[in-house]
């Protein structure tokens, strides 16, 4: 479940546009089931002096929340919070909310818990919402995707951004040091530039292609290595631009001749 802080935190406000039809239909079941009973409730305790109203009674605020919690798949006060703050729920409050009236008139108010009890029971018997209301699905996507990358670097020994090349410009010596008996790939890494610490200047990729292969691993690479130079992730550096802007400037380079420089 997301807490509160998606909301307040999102830089992406949540929008309903991923939502079906049906989906939007309960949201707005849920809401109109929550502005009806904060009416009853201010009716109860604005007239439970007197007897009918005591017989009557005020239904059971724990129901409600457990009934909402279970169909929207949200934290009760994250979903109290969204109805007066995430613009795009505001379009489905009641645009007629039930009004306050005189104790005398227990009849209305025995409609009002009718009525709630309707939406009540709609809420109970309907299929939950599994899909995110509190953020923007596509930033959700995106803040997970942060995390699991953060995730990686925290778990690195190295960090390093690297590129393709042939094998076949090594020397045989060249190819002996660097490169495992078991690899066979044509192409391998060259290392650039990274953070933390470097790693040996060329290394066999993560994942053995061929030359039919190539045009899919086209352009530049950010890798993670652990203590023992083994691949946790890696990533094409196109789809993580911001992640490596978050990394700060480079802690090491490799030039063109193979020469380690620091900054």
């Amino acid at each position: 479940m997301f807490s509160l802080f998606s909301l307040l935190l999102s830089s992406t406000a949540p929008t309903l546009d991923h939502l079906t039809l049906s989906e939007r239909n309960l949201l707005q079941t849920a809401i109109h089931t929550q502005t009806s009973y904060n009416v009853i409730a201010d009716q109860y305790a604005q007239c439970q002096q007197i007897k009918d109203y005591q017989i009557l009674g005020l239904p059971e605020k724990r129901e409600l929340t457990s009934i909402i919690e279970a169909t929207l798949n949200i934290p009760y006060q994250d979903f109290l919070f969204a109805i007066n703050h995430a613009k795009a729920w505001q379009s489905l409050k009641p645009r007629e909310p039930m009004p306050l009236v005189d104790c005398s008139k227990t009849m209305v108010y025995q409609d009002y818990l009718d009525q709630y009890a309707l939406q009540r029971f709609a809420l109970e018997i309907a299929e939950p919402i599994t899909k995110p209301l509190l953020t923007n699905p596509v930033n959700s996507q995106q803040q997970e995707s942060t995390a699991l990358l953060q995730s990686y670097a925290q778990r690195s020994s190295t960090i390093a951004i690297v590129n393709i090349t042939d094998r076949q410009t090594l020397t045989a010596i060249e190819q002996a040091n660097f490169l495992h008996l078991d690899y066979t790939s044509r192409y391998i890494y060259r290392i650039t530039q990274g953070w933390k610490n470097v790693p040996p200047l060329y290394m066999g990729m993560h994942i053995q292609i061929n030359e039919a292969d190539l045009n899919k691993f086209e352009g530049d690479w950010l890798i993670f290595l652990d203590a023992q130079k083994q691949y946790i992730a890696a990533r094409p550096v196109e789809d993580v631009a911001d992640f490596i802007n978050s990394l700060g400037k480079t802690e090491w380079q490799v030039d063109s001749n193979g020469n380690l420089q620091r900054p």
